[in-house]
C-alpha cells in the first residue's frame, strides 16, 4: 500500500511482482560480480525474473531487456558475459541503388549460449520508455 499527497492508501497493481523482480535483478548483478565464474547462478536469478513478471503479466523496462541474454537469462556485461562488435550491415545491390545511408548494427554475443541480440544504431533514436511526457 502506498501513500498518496491526501494521506489515503492507494493500491498500485502489480507492486509486490516488481519488488521481488527488482531483487532478483540485484541478486544477478551482486552475484555475477561478486562470483564471476558462476555464471549460472545470474542466469537462473534472470530465468526466475522473467518467469515472475510472466505469470503476473508484468512487462520489463527495456533498458533492463537489453542488459539480459534472451536465450539464457543471464545478464550481458562486456568483457565478462558478453562480446560486442560493431558491423556495417548486409546490403544487397538493388538496395544500394535505391539507399544511401544505410546505419551501423552493434551486436551482443553472449559467451555463455552463444545466443545473438543485434541493434541498430540510429543517432537520433529514443527508446519509448524514455519519450517526454506530453504536457496537457
Amino acid at each position: 500500500m502506498n501513500v498518496n499527497m491526501c494521506g489515503k492508501k492507494t493500491s498500485v497493481v502489480g507492486s509486490d511482482g516488481f519488488q521481488r523482480m527488482n531483487f532478483l535483478y540485484q541478486a544477478s548483478v551482486v552475484m555475477l560480480n561478486a562470483v564471476p565464474s558462476c555464471s549460472s547462478l545470474s542466469s537462473f536469478y534472470g530465468t526466475n525474473m522473467v518467469s515472475i513478471g510472466k505469470k503476473l503479466q508484468l512487462k520489463l523496462d527495456p533498458s533492463l531487456k537489453r542488459t539480459m541474454c534472451k536465450g539464457c537469462k543471464s545478464l550481458l556485461i562486456p568483457g565478462k558475459t558478453a562480446v560486442i562488435k560493431i558491423q556495417k550491415p548486409l546490403i544487397s545491390k538493388k538496395k544500394k541503388k535505391r539507399q544511401k545511408n544505410y546505419n551501423k548494427i552493434q551486436v551482443w554475443k553472449c559467451l555463455l549460449c552463444k545466443c545473438v541480440k543485434t541493434y541498430i544504431l540510429k543517432p537520433d533514436y529514443v527508446l519509448w520508455s524514455e519519450h517526454p511526457m506530453p504536457s496537457t
